[in-house]
């Protein structure tokens, strides 16, 4: 697995990253109108798309979306709980920065819920038979999903166990975290989100939403 960061032009100067496994890829957080980087990226490298991942729904880690389908309509997965932020403006804080942003509707949404795993061929669960059929496909799970509530309600990281990466979003920057006075924010979720992934192993890579690369070894003294 190699893990390639775009910043994305925006004023938050979020990241976004492309996760490339062999000839086939993961795109996640896409959060500048015109994705023409990574589209430029995967087309050099020919790289396959499967799917766009998202870590929470704020404008700074949406905005692609609609440019990445455009390229190429994959699953799009996002938590149960950051589901509604893609079609409400105040949640995902477009209203904020006076953007007319949508998602379609006849996207395929999957919602993502704790230690659900994803591979490339699709959602492998036990429990969910609208992804029965992925379930028999029996790809190599990729992520598994860790809820992180705090930054936002609907926050999550993508954990690879057998790479020892884990990539963020906006729940655990390198030395600090993401912000709670937010609409959905909640300091207490947050704290218990940050002592939950300090749990992980010391050398597993941190690809946070913002800024730099980390470790939790590096991060855990801090809490």
């Amino acid at each position: 697995m190699e893990i390639i960061r775009f910043v994305n032009d925006n004023l938050a100067r979020s990241n976004c990253y492309v996760v490339k496994c062999g000839e086939k890829c993961f795109v996640v957080d896409p959060g500048e109108e015109k994705m023409t980087k990574v589209i430029d990226f995967l087309e050099k490298n020919e790289l396959e798309m499967a799917a766009v991942l998202l870590t929470h729904g704020h404008w700074d880690h949406i905005l692609g979306i609609n440019s990445m389908m455009e390229y190429k309509k994959v699953p799009l997965f996002v938590s149960e709980n950051g589901y509604e932020f893609l079609f409400n403006p105040e949640l995902s804080l477009c209203i904020w920065q006076n953007l007319e942003f949508k998602v379609d509707e006849n996207l395929d949404i999957r919602k993502l819920k704790e230690n659900d795993v994803i591979g490339f061929d699709g959602i492998i669960v036990d429990k969910n038979e609208k992804y029965e059929k992925d379930k028999k496909n029996k790809s190599e799970s990729i992520f598994k999903i860790i809820e992180t509530p705090g930054h936002s309600s609907g926050d999550i990281c993508f954990y690879s166990e057998k790479e020892k990466i884990m990539i963020t979003g906006d729940t655990l920057f390198k030395g600090t975290y993401g912000r709670v006075d937010l609409p959905t924010s909640n300091p207490i979720e947050m704290g218990k989100s940050l002592k939950k992934l300090m749990q992980y192993p010391e050398d597993t890579k941190v690809y946070p939403g913002h800024s730099f690369d980390t470790t939790i070894g590096e991060e855990k003294r801090y809490y």
